[in-house]
This record gives structure tokens, C-alpha cells and sequence, in this order.
């Protein structure tokens, strides 16, 4: 339905009102504003929650006294004339990060404010859109996993690719686990889908060791899963692969039965074997997890954890591989940790920093280390931080904020995060101490090409 009033379109859903079509009669209806408290609103007579602030002056606004499921939002902009003015009404009105130009409406619409129209309808849930920018009069705006300009082309990301905010006009940042790299929105759109090509020196396995109900009484999402890029060859580097993914799916996958340390990694002397042990270790993890959790005959749980092994690079010096993993065992959140690793083929021997770093160069390396995460840390918090605020708030992450001198080691227990990622972190607990630039841990080290896999073809159109 559209509705027409002096040469100004504004789309208006079926399932309203006449007395609240009249709301966007822009000519004639401007409403008087009176805050009763900070997310209520009266205008004119009817009271509103403020569901959503963008900007200064832009407010989402639902009437809570029809609060029936066809009560539409609407979206409300305030002048400096004390009056607040009727954008748009929908059944469902969202902010768009990045922007106070567009919003979006009903999850699958982006509205141009300014304009009074709909500029584009992209095929992904247009409900978490960041705007990115503006480029050759189209505009940019980015989900998780899509890419989509004005003029209705998308690009997908691949292979775990995401995308942030460009720090320069006309380029937008791709991540790619521990690397970034700018790519220009022109080569962006652009950006042909290129073949993939198979690697045949690995073997996909992707495989689910998630608890069966044993019957209809059973709730449970229980068990691990992995995603794994397995070597095929016999030599050794392969088999220290084989060795450290065992040993790392063991030590996660058992975390939260708290046997990850009595358990013996699995067998791994050849890719076959490998596979049976793998097998073998989902057999274990529900033999525990019942004998653990499990009441009676029933068992009711929720505790998982995914992993993803994937190679990065592979040459005749070296070979890495990425490491991903997920944790969940009760809360609001998962438990996520991820790492690089890297077998130097002429040492013959997985390496970390006390074997590739130079004793000399070992406090510059620190150094250069915390300036690398100083700026992943302002990224995260949108702000630039001071270096001591900066040192102090991760250096100081596991000492307790009371005096622990009067406590026994029992009470003193009570104060460890226990988190999983404190043993290959480093962190072994709470830390009477801080650490300090010179001794906080280094636990994990690779090498990655250059521009390992952020080249234009982890695009998709």
C-alpha cells in the first residue's frame, strides 16, 4: 500500500490503522514530544517506547498500550523546533551500523531516510547491515558473510573471511584469522569468482560425535564435531600434524569432562588410524558424559564443542595449519580459541619462540608482539587507549582485586577462572603478580605467507 500526500511516497504496511495512517500525513501532522522517563515517550496523548536511539536525532518508537503482534514501529526524527516528525512506520525498524542515513525495515529493506524510499532490498537478513561507504554513487554495506552495493550485487566472503570498517575512503578491510589486507571497493565489484582448485595433498573430514537420544525423554545437545584438513602423505611433517591434532582435538574436546589430561591421544600412525581413533574418542566422550551427567536413564545437557583444523600454507620449508575451536558448556556465550602452528620441514620440529626467536631480539619481538594486539584491542573498543591503561588491563587479567595474603590454597582456588583457555594461554590461574612486558606468555608462534588467503578469490559473487 502506498500512500500519496503532496508529491511525497511513503510505504505504509496493510495491517494498519486509519488513525495511525494519519501519522504520516507529513503536511499536516507534527507531534509534541514529552519524555517521561529515559525510554518513554508521550506524543501527543499517546504513550511510546523508545525502542531505539540512532544518532541524536532519529527514534524508534512502538505504542505499548496496542501492543498486539500487528503494532508497528515507526520511526520518529526531531528538529530543533521542539516537534518530532513521522518517517516511516513498519513492523519492524532497526538501526544500521556505521549510518544515521538508512535504517532497516521489516529485516529485508534498506530505507533511505533522507529520500523517503526503499534503496535496495538485499538478500541477506538486511537486520545486522553495516554501511560501509559510498562508491561511484552506489552504496556499500556489509553482513557478516556479504558484501551487497545499491545496485543489487553482492559478493560473498569465504572461508571464514570477514570484513570491517575501511580506515581509508574507497577500500574495505578483509580479515582472514590473523591477517588483514585492504582491497579497493573498484577491484571489489569487480571481482570475478574464480575455480577452486582441490588440494590433493589433504583429506577433508567432517564428522559429528554428537550424542543419540536413547529415547524420547532425552533432551540433549551433547558431544564434539570436527572439520578437518588431514595430510595424506607419510612423511614427517605429516605425521607431527597427525601428532598435534590428536592431542589438540583430545585436549578440548575432554576439557569439560575434565579428563582432557588422563586420556592418552589417539593412535595416529597412519591416516586410517587416525580415523579409528577419532571414532574412538566419540565412543569415550559419551561413556563419560554419561557416567557424569546422566540421572537414572535420562540424560538432559547441553555441552558441545566444534573444532576446525584447516592448512594455510605448504612448501619446501615449512608447512601451517589454523586451529579453531568451540566451547560451550552452560552460559550466555561459547568459550572460543583459535591459533596457527607451523613444522619447520629443515629443523624437523614444530616451532614455537624459544627456537626461532633470537635471545637478542627476544624483548624487541615482545615488544613488537603487544603493539600488534594494542591495535586489535583499539579496533575492538573504538577508541584509542593509552599504552599504560593498555598493559595494565591485559597484564593484570588474572590477579585478584582482593588481599589474598590472609587465604588458604582452598579459598585462594575459589578465585581462578578456570577458563579454557588458560593452560595454552599461559595463564595459569590467578597471578599475585602481574606479568610485564618482559615475561607475560608467548605460547604459540607460526609463519603465514604473505597473503595467505586473502587474495580476490576467497570472493564469491
Amino acid at each position: 500500500m502506498i500512500l500519496h500526500y503532496e508529491k511525497t511516497s511513503v510505504y505504509i504496511p496493510y495491517a494498519y490503522s486509519s488513525y495511525w495512517l494519519s501519522w504520516f500525513a507529513y503536511g499536516s501532522r507534527i507531534l509534541k514530544g514529552e519524555f517521561i522517563d529515559e525510554d518513554t515517550l508521550v506524543l501527543d496523548g499517546d504513550t511510546f517506547t523508545i525502542q531505539e536511539r540512532i544518532g541524536d536525532s532519529l527514534f524508534v518508537v512502538w505504542n505499548y498500550e496496542h501492543s498486539d503482534d500487528k503494532t508497528p514501529y515507526y520511526l520518529l526524527k526531531y528538529e530543533r523546533n521542539g516537534f518530532y516528525y513521522p518517517q516511516i512506520g513498519a513492523s519492524d525498524i532497526t538501526s544500521i551500523d556505521n549510518t544515521t542515513e538508512y535504517v532497516c525495515i521489516d529485516e529485508k529493506d534498506v530505507y533511505d531516510i533522507k529520500n523517503k524510499k526503499v534503496l535496495f532490498a538485499p538478500p541477506c537478513n538486511a537486520s545486522g547491515l553495516c554501511y560501509l561507504g559510498e562508491w561511484n554513487d552506489l552504496f556499500l554495506f556489509a553482513s557478516s558473510d556479504t558484501l551487497c552495493f545499491s545496485d543489487g550485487k553482492c559478493v560473498g566472503l569465504q572461508d571464514d573471511v570477514f570484513c570491517r570498517k575501511p580506515e581509508k575512503k574507497g577500500m574495505v578491510t578483509l580479515v582472514a584469522g590473523a591477517q588483514t589486507k585492504d582491497i579497493s571497493l573498484d577491484d571489489l565489484y569487480n571481482a570475478k569468482k574464480k575455480s577452486d582448485v582441490p588440494d590433493t595433498t589433504t583429506e577433508r573430514l567432517a564428522k559429528n560425535y554428537y550424542i543419540k537420544p536413547r529415547s524420547k525423554f532425552e533432551r540433549m545437545e551433547a558431544g564434539f564435531s570436527v572439520d578437518l584438513d588431514i595430510p595424506k602423505g607419510d612423511a614427517e611433517p605429516d605425521k607431527a600434524i597427525w601428532e598435534w591434532m590428536m592431542a589438540a582435538i583430545r585436549d578440548d574436546a575432554f576439557y569439560q569432562l575434565e579428563n582432557n589430561r588422563d586420556i592418552p591421544v589417539g593412535k595416529c600412525t597412519s591416516l586410517k588410524e587416525l580415523q579409528l581413533s577419532l571414532d574412538e574418542y566419540g565412543v569415550l566422550w559419551e561413556k563419560l558424559c554419561r557416567a557424569e551427567y546422566q540421572i537414572e536413564d535420562t540424560l538432559e545437557l547441553r555441552m558441545t564443542c566444534d573444532i576446525k583444523v584447516k592448512k594455510v600454507a605448504d612448501c619446501d620449508d615449512y608447512t601451517t595449519y589454523y586451529y579453531w575451536a568451540s566451547l560451550y558448556g552452560g552460559g550466555l556465550h561459547d568459550l572460543p580459541r583459535e591459533y596457527y602452528i607451523t613444522y619447520d620441514k629443515k629443523r624437523g620440529g614444530l616451532l614455537d619462540v624459544g627456537n626461532s626467536v633470537k635471545p637478542s631480539m627476544m624483548q624487541r619481538f615482545r615488544h613488537m608482539v603487544l603493539e600488534s594486539l594494542k591495535k586489535e584491542y583499539d579496533f575492538c573498543y573504538e577508541r584509542e587507549s593509552s599504552w599504560e591503561d593498555f598493559t595494565h588491563r591485559i597484564f593484570s587479567f588474572h590477579c585478584p582485586m582482593i588481599d589474598t595474603s590472609g587465604m588458604d590454597d582452598v579459598m585462594r582456588s575459589f578465585l581462578v577462572h578456570n577458563y579454557s583457555c588458560d593452560d595454552w594461554a599461559g595463564w595459569n590461574g590467578y597471578n599475585v603478580k602481574a606479568f610485564t612486558e618482559k615475561d607475560f606468555p608467548l605460547t604459540h608462534f607460526a609463519v603465514l605467507p604473505r597473503r595467505h588467503c586473502l587474495d580476490i578469490s576467497s570472493l564469491s559473487d
